[in-house]
């Protein structure tokens, strides 16, 4: 058998190829349906990311306001010149 021949032999549908395609349309349906949920769930994780970040950076600007500042203090020092 030469090349042309196995890879004729290769490409042709058998009884068990023929299978796979058989609820092509099925497959194509549960492909997208697939797809789209993926799709949405990476959406509302990054935007579940980005609230998350916003309230902690609110938290910590809310929390630094409250703090009590420390009040500086002026050292006097007295120099003695001679």
């Amino acid at each position: 058998m030469g090349k042309h021949e196995i890879r004729l032999r290769r490409q042709r549908m058998s009884a068990r190829g023929s299978d796979r395609y058989r609820n092509y349309n099925a497959v194509l349906k549960q492909h997208g349906n697939e797809k789209r949920f993926k799709q949405i769930t990476r959406i509302f994780t990054f935007l579940l990311l980005i609230a998350l970040i916003v309230i902690i950076f609110m938290a910590i600007t809310r929390w630094e306001k409250k703090q009590p500042s420390k009040p500086q203090t002026k050292t006097n020092s007295t120099a003695v010149v001679t």
